[in-house]
């Protein structure tokens, strides 16, 4: 299977307004960017590059995020605004590609990923760079967990990863972790698609899994 576009898989860590790390907010603000992480798929389907930078924010990182994302304050101190990494990040995608908006974004649900990118880039005047569609890889599992019999009511990152059989490389929701593993997702979304199929199996039980491959042998 190949593709019209390069893909470019992002994931991003973000602040919030919370303050007491034992409760979730109300109302996640997610106004600054603290960690971006990125796999870039050429058409094929194959990895090319990774991309993994931490960010200054303009607002405190505070427990709650912490705890979640094991970023602390003193990693970001001292790091680059937003301003100074998406030039070096534009740059590593045309390292890539020859027309950089003509890659394609995929981000794992585009209610969180996308809009705070394009909110960064607008917070400090720079133009977005990348075109105006994504693929939403949540929707993608989705379809796979549906076709494979099993849940869907449960759609995290490692919960479909598990599902999958592919081991994080690193701690989950680190951006590039989770970037790389929904790059994962991806690949076997789309392997699946290209030639096999699922056969219902016990009641309550997932569906198999069957690939046919051609074979040369005479006969």
């Amino acid at each position: 299977m190949r593709l019209n576009n390069d893909l470019l898989v992002f994931d991003l860590e973000a602040t919030s307004n919370q303050e007491n790390a034992d409760e979730r907010p109300a109302v996640q603000t997610n106004n600054f960017i603290i960690e971006i992480g990125a796999a870039f798929l050429d058409r094929d389907l194959k990895l090319v590059d990774t991309f993994d930078r931490l960010v200054r924010p303009e607002e405190p990182i505070t427990p709650f995020i912490t705890e979640i994302t094991s970023i602390t304050p003193a990693m970001c101190e001292g790091q680059p605004l937003w301003k100074e990494v998406a030039p070096e990040f534009e740059a590593w995608v045309a390292r890539h590609c020859k027309n950089i908006k003509k890659v394609r974004l995929a981000a794992w649900g585009n209610y969180f990923d996308v809009p705070l990118l394009r909110r960064v880039y607008a917070r400090y005047g720079l133009s977005f760079p990348f075109s105006g569609t994504c693929i939403d890889v949540k929707t993608l599992a989705l379809a796979w967990m549906a076709l494979s019999g099993r849940r869907t009511d449960k759609l995290g990152v490692e919960t479909v990863a598990s599902a999958m059989g592919i081991e994080p490389e690193g701690r989950y929701h680190r951006a590039l972790t989770d970037a790389v593993t929904e790059a994962k997702i991806l690949q076997r979304v789309f392997a699946d698609l290209k030639g096999g199929f699922f056969a219902p199996g016990p009641p309550g039980k997932p569906h198999s899994y069957f690939r046919v491959e051609m074979s040369d042998a005479a006969g």
